[in-house]
C-alpha cells in the first residue's frame, strides 16, 4: 500500500478509536460488555488481584475491541470495511488498546506506519509491556 492508502487508514481507524473511546465502564471496572465480571474457575480473587496489581494504576476503564490488529481488520483497497473477533471486548483500562495494538508479534507491513499516525508521539513502552506481560500469564494459566 501507499503512503496515502496507509494514511487514509489510519485516519479511519483513529476516527474509530475516538468512538470507542466514549464508552466507558458504567463501575469504573474491568469486565464483559454485559457489565460482569470475568468467569473462570482459576481467576479467585487473590489471583486476579495479583495480576491486576501489576498494571498501571491511574487507568480509566473504557471499551476495548481488545485484539485490534491487523488480521481483524477487514480492508478493501483504502477503506476499513470491517472489524472482526469481538469475542473477548469487554471494559479494559484506556491503555490496553494502544498496548495490543503494538505488541511486535502482530507487527506486519505498513501496520508500525498506520501506529505512528494514530498514536503521535514517542511510543509509550511501559504500556505495551504492561500489556504484554499480563497477556503472557493469561495464555501461561489458560
Amino acid at each position: 500500500m501507499s503512503p496515502s492508502e496507509l494514511d487514509y487508514i489510519a485516519e479511519q481507524l483513529k476516527s474509530f478509536l475516538a468512538r470507542m473511546e466514549t464508552i466507558t465502564s458504567p463501575t469504573n471496572t474491568m469486565g464483559s460488555v454485559t457489565g460482569g465480571p470475568y468467569r473462570n474457575r482459576q481467576c479467585t480473587g487473590a489471583w486476579t488481584e495479583s495480576v491486576l496489581s501489576q498494571l498501571p494504576k491511574e487507568a480509566t476503564i473504557r471499551f476495548a475491541h481488545p485484539d485490534l490488529v491487523p488480521k481483524n481488520i477487514i480492508v478493501e483497497g483504502s477503506t476499513i470495511t470491517g472489524i472482526v473477533d469481538w469475542a473477548l471486548s469487554g471494559f479494559f483500562p484506556d491503555f490496553w488498546e494502544y498496548g495490543r495494538m503494538h505488541d511486535p508479534v502482530e507487527m506486519t507491513r505498513g501496520w508500525d506506519y498506520v501506529l505512528q499516525r494514530v498514536f503521535p508521539g514517542p511510543r509509550r513502552q511501559a504500556e505495551i509491556n504492561s500489556v504484554r506481560q499480563l497477556l503472557r500469564i493469561l495464555f501461561t494459566v489458560f
